[in-house]
Formats: C-alpha cells, structure tokens, sequence
C-alpha cells in the first residue's frame, strides 16, 4: 500500500486536550528510546519558549468504530510530548543554563502570556492514515535509510545540553559571518555542526594550552562542564577579542592565505590569543597589535602563508612545512607552528 504522510502543525493545547479525552496514545510500540536526561527536557522546553522548531512528530490515526472517535498513537516523538506534557503537570523546571529568565519556575508559576506562548507553540506533525503496524516499521525503516550517520560532534550534541555546549554553540554562531566570509567554513560544515567542534577545540586549548583535543578529550570537558561553566563568559570576551584582532591584522585579506584552512586558522587563532592574553604552557611576550605591530605581524604571517605554499621552502622552515601539511591536529605540530609564528613574529618586531 502507498502510504503519503499529511503534514500539519497542531499547536501543544491539542494534544493536551486528545490526552484528556483519551484520543492520544503516547506509545513506545515503534521506536523505544531510553528517557532523557533533565538537561535534555530543559534544552527542549528552552526551545520552545524561544520559538524554534523542533523535529516532526509522526501520529497514526486509527477509528474506534465502538467508541466512533478517532485515536491519535504517537509513533515517532514519545520523549517529546512526554517531556512537553511533564513540563506542563509541573515536574521539572527549566535549567538556569538554558534560560535564566525563566528557570526554577514551574508550567504553572510562569506568567500568563508565556504559558499561552507554550501552549499555542505548534508541532509538526506527519500524519499516518490506514496504515498497519507492518507499514509504519517500512516507513520508518525507508527513513533511517537516509539519515546520514552523525559525526562526533553531532553525537556530543545529542549527549550533553549543558553550560559548555551553551558557550561553544553561542560563540560559534555569533561568528557564523566570519566562518563563512573567510573561507574557514563552508555552509555545509556549519550544518554539520564544525563551527561548534572548532569552537570547542579553541576554548579547550585557551583553558589548558596545548593538548588533546580528540573525541574523547572534548567528551571529557562536555561532562566536566555540563552542569557550569565558571569561565564561560570571560573566555566568550576574549575569544570576540581575538577573532576582532584577526580581522584588524588581515583587513579581509585572510581568504587569500593558507590561515583560512582549519589547522592553519587554529594556529593564527592561538598566535593571536597568546599575544593578547597568553596561552597557558607558554611565556610569549604580550603584543598591543597597535598600527606598527600589526603592520609587523601582517608581513611575518605573509610571509610564512607563502613559504607554507611554496614548492621549495627553505630548509630552516622544512619543519613548519610538515607540520602545515601532515597530522594537523598533532598537539607537537600545533606547538611547532605556534613557535614558527612566534619567531617570525619577534624577528619582524625586531
């Protein structure tokens, strides 16, 4: 049987009121999935209180020819309503990380206009008509068989919701412009989430100086700082403090310099963080990146950027040429870059 789900959205007092009057099953025949985490019904909640969607629910309609009523089974979306209908009985309050406003309140204790704002929030909704158990595990069976397999990042995003994640995400977004603009990132990266990796990977390195910044290491600091994040907002100021900086020194001639690739941007990144606020593990001089010595640092990154390209660099410069070709993300290639710049730097300094 050819099956073609109806989309239409139905606002949460909906399935409020299908719940009431035993119209709603919220059943776990379809898809089991464990029970979220309080980060993750807060960050949900969050997101709907800010407006944003949230992925498609897929109900059946099945007729109850004796009770002549229409039966709406949730199946695909349980944790959602669930988390949605708990929020509203009052069992949990959104998190503070999420949404400071509104955070230690229940359903009931939020203002009158922000509860309506909830309830009038609509849900995209697939809906299945005359479709029997069998077809809807097809369905769903056609629909994994697209999905693309999440990569690291994405699984750190569906793991933690917390006080880390909140800052890289918000970093990253706020400089989406400036991935773009400069090569770094293309929009298919962004929506596969590099921003937010490449974000962490920085924040954890202007933290601890060089080290790990693999799967495993970056877990590590998502579960360390999941519930707070006590250097979150200085390091978001430095961190716009010396993505301005970068901007100042290229004045929009990065795209045209190997420092627009990752490992190369990641280095400039660190060049530049050490100079103004130092890198913990290092001892570089701070650098005021006035007009003199920003003309200085532009011709000492010039100059690597096209030694880095050329075909036959200098011997004294063999190994940054590795180090900007291979094992990128090696912490012993990065401290190597750092030291090349750094030694331009100075010499260019005089």
């Amino acid at each position: 049987m050819e099956v073609q789900p109806v989309t239409s959205p139905y606002p949460i007092s909906d399935f409020l009121n299908w719940d009431a009057s035993e119209q709603l099953v919220i059943s776990p025949k379809f898809q089991r999935r464990r029970v979220w985490q309080s980060k993750a019904q807060s960050y949900l909640i969050d997101t709907i209180l800010k407006q944003m969607p949230i992925p498609p629910i897929y109900l059946r309609y099945i007729t109850d020819p004796i009770k002549r009523r229409t039966i709406r089974e949730v199946v695909d979306g349980q944790q959602r309503i669930g988390t949605i209908f708990d929020f509203i009985r009052g069992k949990f309050t959104v998190l503070k990380v999420h949404n400071s406003e509104y955070s230690g309140m229940t359903f009931s204790e939020l203002p009158e206009n922000i509860q309506s704002k909830i309830l009038s929030y609509k849900l995209c909704v697939n809906v299945l008509e005359g479709v029997s158990n069998v077809e809807v595990l097809k369905i769903f069976v056609r629909l994994n068989t697209y999905t693309v397999p999440l990569n690291k990042q994405e699984l750190r995003n569906a793991e933690y919701f917390g006080a880390f994640k909140q800052t890289a995400y918000d970093i990253g977004f706020r400089h989406l412009a400036f991935w773009i603009n400069n090569g770094i990132l293309t929009d298919h990266d962004v929506a596969r989430m590099a921003d937010a990796e490449l974000v962490s990977e920085h924040l954890s390195t202007m933290m601890g100086g060089f080290g790990d910044t693999k799967d495993k290491a970056l877990r590590a600091i998502y579960k360390k700082y999941d519930d707070d994040f006590p250097r979150g907002t200085e390091l978001s100021v430095q961190f716009e403090k010396t993505i301005d900086t970068i901007g100042y020194i290229f004045t929009n001639r990065l795209p045209e310099t190997p420092f627009r690739r990752v490992p190369l941007f990641f280095s400039l990144f660190m060049f530049v963080y050490d100079a103004l606020f130092g890198l913990p593990g290092c001892d570089s001089p701070r650098l005021a990146f006035n007009s003199q010595e920003r003309a200085s640092v532009f011709n000492a990154l010039e100059g690597l950027g096209n030694i880095i390209r050329a075909k036959e660099p200098p011997e004294r410069y063999l190994s940054l040429v590795e180090a900007a070709r291979r094992s990128t993300a090696d912490v012993g290639k990065r401290r190597t870059r750092h030291n090349y710049i750094w030694e331009a730097v100075k010499e260019a300094l005089g």
